[in-house]
């Protein structure tokens, strides 16, 4: 239902730019003024609504997923910048407010519809009418994967214009929300958000650092799960699957390559489908200055300009309680989930691991093959680094000469525009 909603709203845009070409011609101008709010809280307006909280995460997350993925060395920069590009100081690890404008901006604005949203449906529906309505649990999901993205990639949280906080507190409000869509999504007998709401609700409890919480909801959700963000083909490239767009011969930008990366090494070794990518005789559109024109080798994760996003699968669920064994000191229990994940992926079963810190170089590695390109590793990589958590990773992802890495920053910063409009900001 999630993925209709959706491109409901990107069809309407469509059909808006569509009119606005038929009548180019037609110089008269009529300017009927701002919506009025009352047919905002029209009973028909709220899915549309609900709709826009996704379509706009949509956006943000596409930017937010390609930039991370160059400063977490999923992909190497090529040397393009500009349209569908990454920013030269991107290229060395590094993700500052001069170039990292449009993922803040966006994704806050995610939040603040789905906030207005979700009082917007809770008023017009009613309290007992709200508890068991499938656009409230949809809208509530939407709200707590927005919140869950704020939390995970962004330094800090501000809401409106306020104080800046901890993302921490992102999270927190992530889990809540989660919580609430589960018990609504439950009364409104709509089980794929349910499942949703319980695997978002183990991804902010990870952050967090509450396993026990973590587990138990990852319990609560079948390995072939997955709910994914949908991108669309009938809206201008800027609605399609930004990673795929950036680096593909259907688009002449080729940003980004698996080249210089160790998902390219790992492939190459084991054909695991999850991390496919294509070697070419071609080169990037621009140059990397340390190394010059880069090989252009695309990624095939997402190969059509409307592949998903996934938000959460099963498989993610087992990769929680295998690193939750393993902070338990269970190595047994991490590998069979992780083997299993490798059999449902059609991928080998790895060596196993000598020791409690070649178990946890094992679930590090896995975590990155099962979420690559879809906008975790960073995150993955900052709270593992706080946690001083045994388990080497590659030289290609971390900061060294392999990599050609400067830094890493593991977070996005708060946008340009906010420091200038927020009081509680000095520019």
């Amino acid at each position: 239902m999630h993925s209709i909603l959706i491109r409901r709203a990107a069809r309407a845009v469509a059909l808006v730019a569509l009119a606005a070409v038929s009548t180019a011609c037609d110089f008269k101008v009529t300017n009927p003024g701002p919506t009025l709010d009352r047919y905002l809280s029209d009973s028909l307006a709220l899915k549309a609504q609900v709709a826009g909280i996704g379509y706009t995460l949509s956006d943000g997350m596409n930017y937010s997923i390609l930039h991370t993925a160059v400063a977490a060395r999923e992909l190497f920069p090529t040397g393009q910048s500009g349209q569908f590009g990454i920013e030269p100081r991107n290229w060395l690890g590094f993700l500052v407010t001069e170039e990292q404008g449009t993922p803040w901006n966006t994704i806050s604005r995610a939040r603040w519809l789905s906030d207005q949203a979700i009082t917007r449906v809770r008023t017009v529906l009613g309290a007992e009418r709200f508890a068991k309505h499938p656009t409230a649990a949809q809208g509530l999901v939407w709200r707590g994967f927005t919140y869950r993205v704020l939390g995970e990639g962004m330094c800090v949280a501000i809401l409106d214009n306020g104080p800046p906080g901890p993302a921490r507190e992102n999270v927190v409000r992530a889990e809540s929300t989660f919580t609430a869509a589960i018990a609504v999504g439950t009364a409104a007998n709509t089980p794929i958000l349910v499942n949703a709401a319980y695997a978002g609700r183990a991804q902010t409890r990870v952050l967090l650092g509450n396993w026990t919480g973590a587990t138990a909801d990852a319990a609560m959700v079948p390995a072939a799960f997955v709910y994914q963000m949908p991108y669309f083909s009938n809206v201008d490239e800027f609605g399609y699957n930004r990673t795929m767009w950036s680096s593909s011969d259907q688009s002449f930008y080729k940003a980004t390559s698996v080249w210089g990366t160790w998902y390219a090494k790992y492939f190459d070794a084991t054909s695991d489908p999850r991390v496919r990518y294509q070697k070419t005789a071609l080169t990037g559109a621009g140059a990397f200055p340390p190394v010059g024109r880069v090989p252009w080798w695309p990624q095939l994760k997402y190969s059509t300009r409307t592949a998903g996003v996934n938000l959460a699968t099963g498989r993610e669920m087992r990769l929680i309680e295998a690193e939750a064994a393993l902070r338990n000191g269970d190595i047994g229990t991490a590998v069979a989930k992780i083997d299993a994940n490798r059999v449902a992926a059609m991928a080998p079963v790895m060596e196993r691991p000598a020791n409690l810190a070649d178990a946890w170089r094992l679930l590090k590695r896995e975590r990155g093959i099962e979420l690559w390109l879809e906008g975790r590793r960073l995150a993955d990589l900052g709270r593992w680094k706080t946690g001083n958590t045994p388990g080497a990773l590659d030289p290609l992802e971390v900061v060294g000469a392999a990599s050609y890495l400067e830094g890493q920053d593991t977070c996005l910063p708060v946008s340009r525009d906010e420091t200038n409009t927020n009081p509680n900001l000095k520019p």
